[in-house]
This record gives structure tokens, sequence and C-alpha cells, in this order.
């Protein structure tokens, strides 16, 4: 195979879809990527990462079953849990890649909005069946292999006349209604532009926003005291969730690290505009979250704490955030 002969800094002006249709070992998917990756389970163990431009959240040792049943037990008090939305994923590719860290191949599935930016990719692990691999891919491998990829204009800022109008006294309303916990976490997986504006019109009694570095402050406090929490990272395609302890948080270059053994999530500090904590009613009592926002109001990552259906949250994780100091008037 051909050594890819290019880095990012070569080209700077293509999107990541641009990029990776670029490389001698690519080989276009066809759009049904759901069967695809329902097919997942049969290649063993696997590596699952998902993005957006501020962040990202990468498992190791994860069985492709997850696409189907979206949520796996793992090691004890630790899981894993996906939420796919199909219509926004527009292109897919399998690639092979030299590992520039260890000097072998990589092999891994990445797909692609329809604006060309990557929402999640699978690596075959060590242990992963690399025979079952190809059979897979040229199964669902696209019949028109050179066609340039065809993109969707850039995302515009809408002007604030065109943003739909939201109904303050019906946000607060439904706000204010104890959800079930599983309908909570379902609502929370979801891709919400507005999820800004919404914890904007909340009331202070169920959102307030805090200092910029809250998630380091939280995120340092939980490692220190044990305290088992949920990290999830999305874009419009998919959000995933990791639900454990966090072992390890390091930061350098405005870039906060949780460092796991088989767990890891990258958060660009520098990105961060604007977080909030949000206190949402449940039929187990409050839960509460950080949500984190970059510049364009879109939505970066969020922490919330783990627990048990019928279960109030862990009191530490509750005290840790209500001693964070509220910017009121922000």
């Amino acid at each position: 195979m051909r050594p890819w002969p290019f880095d990012d800094q070569q080209l700077p002006h293509l999107t990541d879809v641009q990029r990776i249709a670029l490389h001698p070992s690519a080989v276009r998917l066809n759009g049904q990527f759901a069967p695809l990756l329902e097919h997942l389970a049969t290649l063993g163990n696997l590596t699952e990462l998902t993005r957006n431009e501020s962040a990202l959240l990468e498992k190791d040792n994860v069985s492709g079953a997850l696409y189907v049943q979206n949520e796996l037990q793992l090691a004890p008090a630790e899981s894993t849990h996906m939420r796919i939305f199909y219509p926004q994923w527009e292109h897919g590719y399998a690639l092979e890649e030299c590992d520039s860290t260890t000097g072998t191949q990589r092999h891994s599935l990445q797909f692609f909005d329809r604006h060309g930016s990557m929402m999640h990719k699978v690596i075959m692990d060590q242990g992963s069946d690399l025979t079952a691999l190809k059979r897979l891919i040229a199964d669902h491998a696209a019949t028109e292999q050179l066609t340039p990829v065809q993109l969707a204009p850039a995302v515009e800022t809408q002007p604030a006349s065109q943003i739909s109008q939201i109904d303050v006294d019906a946000l607060r309303a439904e706000w204010a209604h104890a959800h079930n916990h599983s309908d909570f976490l379902q609502r929370q997986e979801i891709f919400d532009q507005q999820r800004l504006r919404k914890l904007r019109l909340a009331g202070k009694a169920f959102a307030y926003q805090v200092a910029n570095d809250s998630a380091r402050i939280i995120l340092q406090r939980m490692t220190e005291i044990g305290t088992a929490i949920l990290a999830q990272v999305g874009n419009a395609g998919v959000v995933q969730a990791y639900y454990g302890k966090i072992k390890k948080v390091g930061t350098k270059n405005s870039r906060l690290k949780i460092m796991n053994t088989g767990f890891r999530m990258l958060l660009r500090e520098d990105h961060i505009d604007s977080v909030w904590v949000a206190k949402k009613p449940t039929t187990d009592g409050i839960i509460t979250s950080l949500e984190l926002f970059n510049r364009q109001g879109t939505h970066i990552a969020s922490f919330l704490s783990k627990k048990a259906n019928g279960q109030p949250e862990p009191r530490e994780w509750r005290d840790s955030i209500m001693h964070l100091m509220p910017i009121f008037g922000a």
C-alpha cells in the first residue's frame, strides 16, 4: 500500500471527509450505514470514537453489539451508551493506515455529516477479525469510488429573525415537569441546536451560568473523591456517553484530558464560551448537569452524575456542583 503523502497542515482547505477520500487505501461505503454497523458484533472488540470540533470521547474494548443494544455493561461500575441519528450520516469510508506510534497497520470505519465533518470512527482492536472486516467492507462498498465527494454548503449562523421563537412559559412548565430517569437521559442525548437558548430562558431556579473552567474543577474533584459520573460528547448524528469513575485528569496547551485505562476524553478548553449548571426534576429527584458550549452556541459536552434508577444522584456530585460560583447577569 502506498504511504499517505499528506498531513493536515498541507491540506488546510479540505474538510475531514475530503482528506480521507484522498487516502490511497480509502474505500467509499454506500449510504446504508445501519446494516453495516449492525454487523460489527461479528468483528470482536472495537474502539469507538465520537467527536465534534471541540471534544472527543474514545472507548476501547467495546463490542459491536453496542450498535444494536445502544448500551453495554463493561467492567464493574462501568458502561457505555450510544444514540445514533442516521439521517445526519452522509459519508462513510473504510481506511487502512499506518499507526505512527506502533508502526502497525490500523483499520477503521469513519463517518461524516453532509458538510464533511467527522462524527464517528470505529477502530479495529488487535483482536478484531480483519477477515470478517474485509468481507463487510466489500459487501457495503459504494459502486462508484472515484466521483468527488459532494458536500452541502457550510452552516451559516441564522439571523435572529429566522430563529424559531420559544414559548418561555411552556418551556418552564415542561422543565418543571418531573420526567422519569430514562426519559430524561433520552432528552439529554438529542442534539438540540437551541439548547443554550433554553438554558438562558429556563430561569435561575433551573439553570445558571458558571465559570468557563468549571469542567476542569469538577473533574479533578471527582478524581479525588472517586465518584462515578456520566461524560457525554456528541454531534447532530451521534451521542456517545461513558459511565464510570474518572481516574486521571490532565491539562496541556488548553487541552483537558481524561486518561483512564481504556477510556479517553479530550476537551478544548479554549473553545469553551459558556458553562451552565442545569437542574432537572425527575421522579427520582433532581438531576444536576454541567453543560458546555462554544462561541457559536453549539453544545460541546456535558457531565452528569452516575445514578441507578430509583436512587437520588450522589450527594458529593451535587455538593461539588453547588460550590461553583454562579455568574448572574451574564
